[in-house]
Formats: structure tokens, sequence, C-alpha cells
């Protein structure tokens, strides 16, 4: 139940079957039930290659990728979304486009080739296994009731109403003998049936009343993998979400230096497994959680920066420009957002601006994905995978509860200096300031929440809603400019660059006032008494004391 072009949900059931003509002969003695008719199809031969890259990015992205010809001649590609099935029942993304004599997956111009292109980027595409598949369909069809009565079609046809032109197609059975090949010659077999659902039709149309009776009748039982899952197994292939890069496991007794490499592997890998959603663009928060993971990674790499290889200043740099790459798409993306939500009786202005933004989003998501497409990004994963795996400090280092009340009280002590100096007159960039610093203790201390408990759990808590409000403030800020740098940036009309001055005039005012709220706000008290940083510190010192 394809078409030429196609991105749509996918509702479909599929249950294992032991002997095929039994189900078919079923068929053909039940032609009806449930307010459904069947209707015998056609037979074909289809042949499905399943692809992805040596680093497994588009399963990553929580797709499979196939390409399929039916009967040897027409082919297209299909990437569909894996999720689980529930009692049999799938639904899932489904997009598809015809190959029309294109030799690879990279070259197809339509929507299944521009994800393969984003997301593969210069890695190479290459086939998995192969499916095999002899398939026999039939069309299940509403049941029209004998009404007799004489009705005209828009064509004019005089007919009486319970024809098969009254009748609409809301499933398709297939019944699928199945043979899976990998590289070395081997095979599986299996069998199949795979209901799906029409696009127009609804899930009730007697469908599901349908499969529901076809199970109970042959004692039929959901599949326990799909296709693309029984392939992987027979392949011999186990994709990895994330890579295994060691130990990430926090406790007392570890060294500091093992304390740092822990706190890595898990950032690193958070890091990779967005990446593929990023290159994919359908989910602004797989940027978002990117470019955090990128940001607690540089935090980590400062604050044990005395326990690790020299050559890990290389990657906080280089973690720097990839987060700047980020940075830029992802705080259009928050710009964009605002925008969508203000109000205006000139609606034609504000969809102006934000064209324009979505125009600069544009060339700042190109330059991303060349940042993520070069040869010094694919250098840092490799090196800094390396340096992971074999997380060897420089020299023995202390155990982590000598070494975390010192590493965590000088962080402190900066937050407490930056909150101390604010006031009334203070510029915006104290405030980012703070919230720069608060953000790096909180980095500090979350990993050791496991060691420390309740006095880290809460001083974390303290700093996470003090840098809610500093967020909110910050965004103003960089929306404010932005307004301001495009309102007098080439030859805008009069009103869309008014409007852009307004916007920037608002965003600062609504600024001010967040720092006026701010300067009486609980957190910023709290911080100030240093009461939760007590205790903190004691529990801190008694752990060091043994």
């Amino acid at each position: 139940m394809q078409e030429q072009v196609l991105d749509h949900e996918e509702i479909e059931w599929q249950l294992e079957a032991v002997d095929l003509e039994l189900v078919d002969n079923w068929l053909k003695e039940h032609p009806s039930g449930a307010g459904v008719a069947v209707v015998r199809g056609r037979a074909s031969e289809l042949s499905d290659v399943y692809y992805d890259t040596d680093d497994w990015r588009f399963f990553r992205a929580g797709y499979a990728v196939r390409v399929r010809n039916t009967d040897g001649e027409r082919a297209e590609a299909t990437m569909k979304a894996r999720v689980p099935a529930e009692g049999g029942l799938r639904r899932r993304r489904e997009i598809s486009e015809p190959l029309e004599g294109i030799e690879t997956l990279k070259g197809i111009p339509g929507p299944v080739g521009d994800r393969v292109r984003r997301l593969a980027g210069t890695a190479d595409v290459h086939p998995l296994f192969e499916v095999r598949t002899r398939r026999r369909t039939f069309a299940l069809r509403t049941e029209i009731p004998s009404s007799g009565e004489i009705v005209e079609d828009p064509s004019g046809t005089i007919r009486q109403q319970n024809s098969e032109q009254d009748a609409t197609v809301v499933a398709e059975i297939a019944l699928d003998e199945s043979e899976i090949f990998e590289g070395g010659g081997a095979s599986t077999h299996l069998s199949r049936i795979e209901v799906e659902v029409g696009s127009d039709a609804a899930i009730h149309d007697g469908v599901g009343d349908f499969v529901q009776v076809l199970r109970q009748a042959l004692k039929l039982r959901p599949t326990r993998r799909s296709k693309f899952r029984t392939g992987l197994s027979v392949a011999g292939l186990s994709p990895q979400v994330a890579p295994d890069l060691g130990p990430t496991k926090i406790e007392a007794t570890l060294s500091c230096g093992e304390v740092a490499f822990a706190i890595l592997r898990r950032h690193f890998a958070e890091m990779l497994a967005h990446e593929p959603g990023v290159r994919l663009g359908e989910d602004p928060e797989e940027l978002h959680d990117m470019r955090v993971a990128t940001r607690r990674l540089r935090a980590a790499l400062k604050l044990y920066s005395d326990f690790l290889p020299k050559r890990s200043e290389r990657y906080e740099r280089d973690l720097r420009w990839v987060g700047g790459a980020l940075g830029e798409v992802r705080d259009l993306d928050v710009h964009l957002e605002g925008l969508s939500e203000e109000s205006s009786s000139d609606g034609e202005v504000l969809e102006e601006i934000a064209a324009l933004l979505r125009e600069r989003r544009v060339q700042a998501r190109r330059g991303m994905l060349e940042a993520l497409d070069s040869n010094r990004y694919e250098r840092l994963i490799a090196s800094f995978s390396a340096t992971l795996r074999g997380g060897r400090s420089p020299s023995p280092t202390d155990p982590i509860l000598e070494a975390a009340p010192e590493l965590i009280r000088d962080r402190y002590k900066k937050v407490r200096k930056s909150a101390n100096r604010l006031s009334e007159d203070s510029p915006p960039e104290h405030y980012h300031d703070l919230r720069k610093k608060g953000k790096r203790l909180r980095y500090a201390l979350e990993p050791v929440q496991e060691i420390y408990g309740k006095p880290a759990q809460k001083m974390v808590r303290l700093l996470k809603n003090m840098q809610d409000d500093l967020g909110d403030h910050q965004d103003l800020i960089v929306a404010s400019g932005l307004m301001e740098e495009m309102g007098v940036a080439g030859a805008r009309p009069p009103q869309v660059a008014f409007s852009m001055g307004t916007l920037s005039e608002r965003y600062g005012r609504e600024a001010s006032e967040i720092r006026a709220g701010f300067l009486g706000s609980k957190p910023l008290r709290t911080l100030k008494n240093g009461k939760e940083w007590k205790k903190l510190r004691k529990k801190l010192e008694k752990r060091a004391g043994g």
C-alpha cells in the first residue's frame, strides 16, 4: 500500500505463522466478517536490502533504511522508525520515495535521500543484509449492505448502491515467506502475516476486529522481532547506540583520576548518542542535549585538568569549537520559538522576521553540518575515544574523597563572589557571569551526588533554580541583540526594521525586569546566606576524614 512519495504513520499488525497455506485457506473460507470483506490481490517477489554506516548512524537516529525491488523492476528507498510493537501492532513513521535508476542512496533527490545525506555526511553507506520475500496480498474492504437504492455517481453512471464502487479499501493483508541472507551466504527462513491499515482509514474501520478474529481462529501470535532485527541477528550484527568507552560508575573508593574519566565517558557517550538526531534536524531537543553534553565535557576537563593527560587541553578547545557550531543553531531555534508565541496586529511582519531567522538558521545549520563532517571533528572523536578507553592519568592521583573538597570549594567561592557583587546597577554581563559560574559548580557537584547525598543534591537544586531565571534572562539579551543587529543590516522594509527595533527594546525591558526580580529571589538569597553550602562543606569534610 505504497504511494510514489510517502511520509506517514504506518499502522500494521505483524503475526507469526507456521503454515501460510492454512491462513490462505482460512481467508478463502471467510471472505467477510467484522464489517470488512476479503478480496484476493496479487503475488509478487520482493528484495529488501538494508543499509547503514559503519558507526550505525541510521540505527542511532532511530530508523531502519532499506531499498526494495518489487518483481525485479520497481525500486524504492524507505526509512522506517524503529519502535516496539504492542500486541503485534506497530505505529511508526515511514518515509518512501522511488529510486528511478539512481544507484546510490545518497543520490536520491527526495525526502529519504535528503535524510540519508544529513545522517551519513562523509561516511560511506553499505549494505547489511538482504531479505527476499514471496508475498501474496489480499485487500480488506468495507462491506456495503444492500439497500436496493438506485444512485447516480459523479460520472453520471446509474447503479444500485451495493456495488464494489461503494466499498473502501481499509487495509492490505500480506502473507510473506521470507529468506534473510547475510554476506557470507547463510540464510534464515521466516513466515509471517502483515496487516497494514490504509493511509486514509481509521483504525476502528473493522480492521482491528478482523485481526482479532483471525488470530483467535488460527491461534496466531504477535511477532517477537521485526524483519530488521531478525536480519541483524542472522548477519551477526550488534549495533550499539553508544560505544563502550569503559567504566562510568562513580564510587567513594575511586581515585580522582578514575572519577574524572568516568564523568568524561558519561558525557562523551551522551554527546555521541545525540549526534544522529542533530544531523537529522527534526527534533530541536537533540541539538540542545548534544550542546549541553559538550559543555559538561568542557567543564569536567577544566575541573580535573591536573589529573588528565596533557592532550586534554586540545580536547577542550575542540569541544568549544563544536559547541560554538551547535550553539548558533540552538540560539536561532530559541528565537524562532519565542517569535512563534508573539501576538501582533500585523502577522505578516512577524512572519517576515521569522523567515529571515529561518534563512539565517539554514546557513548556521549548513555550517554546523560542515563542522560535524570535518576532519577536525573526526580526529576529535577518534582521539578522545581512545583516551577514554585507555583511562590513564599522567601519574597516580589522590582519592576523590580527599581531592573533591578543594575542587568544589574553589568553584563555590567563585559563585559566591559573583553573586555578592550583583546590584541594581550591575550590567547584564554580571548576571551571565554568575550563571556560567553557577553552572560550572553544578556540573562539578552532579556526578558526586552519589557520594555526598542530600547536601549535594540540595545545592544542585538551588543552582538549577537560579540558572533557570538567569537562562531566560540571557535568552532575552541575545534575542535583543540579534533583533537590533538584523534591524540595521541590509535593506529591510521600514515596517520590518521598525518591528525588529521594537522587539529589541521590549526584550531588553523584559531582561531588566528579570534582573530586578532576581535580586530579591529566594535562590539568590539562599545562595548568599550560605546555609546550604555549610551543610555541604560539613559533609565534604566528614567524608574526607574517613
